[in-house]
């Protein structure tokens, strides 16, 4: 009988536990687009996690699909200013965060005058030009601008510039090839810091690379939102490196998994809430002359 009753209660507590499970709602897929390099990497939690697709595309791709009213993506990772101006033709994706505060450095031989020297650069007439600009009097400058930041890697190590300005991780691989090849070449400046002297800014750095959710998207994509930010905020260089592996250097558009896990922190990757961080966002777009709209930013 005690046998007999104990199997009802078994089995009671497993047709239990099925129908529990049973009303836990599945997870919704959901599809991302993102630029290669730093913010690829700041998006590493959201590729450990099940029914979640990750696009990497150019600077032309994200203006493209921004600009789209059906949007195809649920989540969109940006540079700020872009998401900003295309919200105000087309208010479909809403700023949600900020993942990246600048990357920016300018690499060189110890020593060199920006004033006499000859400097390549990339992102002309976007993001990097106008953080150049804004902490160096550059009018006089000799500044030859390259598509990308690998052209301006190379021109500096081929002995083409005196100096370059380059993202990181990439200034720290620049640096490594020129050890190789007996050029001695070292970061002159942190234009995060300059950037802080300049703007009067209590902390380093400047929004840059930034989160957008489409506004019929919010509820499905918060689980995903949460494993990026404690991705960021917990994970040690072993996850860091791990993770980095199991994307892909090719496909995350990286140099190489060392040189990202040994520069995490000069990438300045931080997750925070766009309302938690508005005078920031304001004030970096005030460079552009773009004013943000009434519900730009999800509250």
């Amino acid at each position: 009988m005690l046998k007999k009753c104990f199997k009802m209660i078994l089995g009671a507590f497993m047709a239990f536990s099925m129908v529990a499970c049973s009303s836990q709602p599945e997870k919704e897929a959901v599809s991302i687009l993102c630029p290669s390099g730093a913010p690829a990497l700041a998006m590493l939690g959201a590729g450990l996690v099940e029914n979640v697709t990750i696009d990497y595309a150019n600077t032309d791709v994200l203006q493209a699909e921004l600009s789209k009213e059906d949007g195809e993506y649920d989540i969109i990772v940006a540079p700020l200013n872009l998401g900003a101006k295309m919200y105000e033709n087309n208010p479909v994706y809403q700023l949600e965060s900020v993942l990246t505060w600048g990357n920016l450095y300018v690499v060189g031989v110890e020593g060199t005058d920006l004033n006499n020297a000859s400097i390549a650069s990339f992102g002309e007439k976007a993001v990097p030009q106008l953080i150049f600009n804004y902490c160096f009097d550059s009018s006089n400058m000799n500044i030859t601008y390259y598509s990308d930041v690998s052209q301006a890697s190379q021109a500096l190590l081929t002995k083409q510039a005196d100096c370059a300005l380059l993202a990181m991780p990439v200034a720290a691989a620049t640096i490594a090839k020129g050890k190789e090849n007996d050029i001695n070449l070292t970061i002159l400046f942190d234009l995060q810091q300059e950037f802080k002297i300049k703007s009067g800014m209590e902390q380093s750095g400047y929004p840059q690379a930034s989160l957008f959710v489409k506004k019929e998207s919010q509820k499905k994509v918060s689980y995903v939102l949460d494993e990026v930010k404690d991705f960021i905020d917990q994970s040690d260089e072993d996850a860091i490196g791990k993770a980095i592996d199991e994307a892909g250097v090719e496909t995350l558009g990286v140099p190489s998994k060392e040189i990202c896990v040994k520069t995490w922190d000069k990438q300045n990757i931080r997750y925070e809430k766009a309302k938690d961080v508005k005078e920031d966002i304001e004030n970096f777009l005030n460079l552009f002359h773009i004013e943000i709209q009434d519900d730009f930013i999800i509250e």
